[in-house]
């Protein structure tokens, strides 16, 4: 999927051409290939439906007047996002509502019913990343209190396809969340060795490390790249 900016005397397009489908959304508009959806149920679309339909089911049960705060929240211009083509948009109150819950869930904690009150947090400052192939402990290191009682630590990764390559994959996967670890380094050894199995030596790593107040919103993330070593 490719998303669309017009300009001069185009402002939209609707409709599908030669197989192209021309559609948008809140995010403004897009293009695809047309094509049948399979609809497969495989082992990680399944949970993330019934993630979706749980967190539907939830939004249905909390009072009208939270519901009206989320829209409010939405509105807000500090919650507006940004596309791939640096375009600005909004999304609606539920919308928030959901996206804050997953990532509630993502930290092990359960869904939120409020928080439209609450300021985005700022990103992390990360010191130090280093990934191992051998004994040698991964870990993150930071200055002063940034995961303390109320904020946990969520961390995204993605390797190199070869050695030698420094372009990033398209989309860093969950490494992993750590409830308000503490400190100032935390050991990421398991969860590479979960996630990778054994990276390779001078394969390069790229890392995306967000703070997360405990109520669910996530700060932007700070992107630390470095080569596993031995």
């Amino acid at each position: 999927m490719a998303i669309i900016a017009c300009g001069g005397v185009v402002t939209g397009i609707r409709g599908t051409v030669g197989g192209i489908t021309y559609a948008s959304n809140k995010a403004g508009m897009y293009a695809r290939v047309w094509s049948k959806g399979p609809n497969k149920r495989t082992n990680l679309q399944s949970p993330q439906r019934q993630n979706l339909s749980t967190l539907a089911a939830q939004w249905r049960n909390i009072d009208p007047a939270d519901r009206a705060d989320w829209d409010t929240f939405a509105f807000d211009p500090d919650q507006e996002l940004t596309n791939s083509l640096g375009e600005t948009y909004k999304i609606s109150g539920f919308a928030w509502w959901v996206k804050i819950s997953r990532e509630f869930y993502t930290a092990g904690r359960g869904p939120m019913e409020s928080g439209w009150n609450v300021t985005k947090p700022t990103a992390p400052v990360i010191d130090t990343l280093r990934v191992s192939a051998g004994a040698v402990t991964s870990q993150i290191t930071w200055t002063g209190p940034l995961f303390t009682t109320s904020w946990d630590c969520i961390i995204e990764m993605a390797l190199a396809q070869s050695i030698g390559t420094t372009i990033r994959p398209l989309k860093p996967v969950l490494l992993g969340a750590w409830q308000a670890p503490g400190g100032t380094s935390l050991d990421i050894t398991a969860a590479i060795a979960a996630r990778f199995s054994t990276p390779q030596v001078g394969q390069r790593a790229f890392a995306e490390v967000s703070r997360q107040v405990t109520t669910g919103y996530r700060s932007e993330p700070y992107a630390i790249a470095i080569d596993v070593i031995a």
